[in-house]
């Protein structure tokens, strides 16, 4: 009794943030070439020595909608491994967007990676999306070694955690480092936009390789490229150079 009326009160008692990461963006839902896109999330508990189970809230922003939010009661190395999260967790039979995982305590320790899959006839083909605490999301973001060429294509996304729009500028340097082009866009609060083959934003076509620069004006954002095989769906992950 007294462990379910805790729980209770764990899941009915709104307390302030005290830690986040961001994972960029879940997907569920068809792509390019016939892939199929499903995504799961790993989370784990690895706070030193909780008294309690420790409380933290996994949730999903979508444009336009309400964000939708999952409690969790993790104890002392627990850990959950959720596949096909945006339906299982979430219910969203279809579409995507970032997720903030917040927990209480300021001794609390929670770790996530996200892993986005294309599913086929003959396996999966995924690629890690690691969640990354606020501390280490940057302003100026280098995309290294994205590629238009010999079968792949590049997506280029960027996550915006934060409770304002940002606006960003993204641009596109080929092998000598010249610059090939370049544009302005923001980023609505908690809001996730992706530039699926990248490429086709500038004039100067594909690349074999570049870099991406992301830059954002007003507060550090997830950037990120994933540079997809035409071919399988198998899929690179690509976070900034540090």
């Amino acid at each position: 009794m007294r462990a379910a009326v805790l729980l209770l009160s764990l899941l009915l008692t709104s307390s302030a943030v005290a830690g986040e990461v961001v994972i960029p963006a879940v997907y569920r839902g068809n792509g390019a070439n016939g892939s199929v896109w499903r995504s799961e999330i790993a989370v784990a508990n690895l706070t030193p020595s909780p008294a309690f189970p420790t409380r933290a809230d996994a949730t999903l922003y979508r444009d336009g909608l309400e964000p939708i939010s999952i409690p969790l009661l993790l104890d002392q190395h627990e850990n959950l491994l959720v596949d096909d999260v945006v339906w299982n967790w979430f219910g969203v039979e279809g579409g995507g967007g970032l997720v903030r995982i917040t927990w209480e305590g300021e001794t609390t320790r929670i770790s996530a990676r996200a892993r986005i899959y294309n599913v086929t006839a003959t396996g999966q083909f995924g690629q890690e999306a690691p969640a990354l605490p606020l501390s280490e999301l940057k302003l100026d973001n280098y995309l290294v070694g994205v590629s238009g060429m010999n079968g792949n294509r590049t997506n280029v996304g960027v996550s915006n955690p934060h409770d304002a729009p940002v606006k960003i500028w993204i641009e596109l340097f080929d092998t000598s480092g010249l610059s090939r082009g370049a544009f302005a866009t923001i980023i609505p609060a908690r809001g996730w936009r992706q530039f699926n083959d990248i490429f086709e934003a500038f004039q100067a076509g594909p690349l074999h390789p570049a870099v991406v620069r992301v830059l954002a004006i007003e507060a550090p954002v997830y950037a990120y490229a994933s540079v997809v095989r035409a071919d399988t769906g198998d899929a690179t992950f690509i976070i900034p150079s540090k």
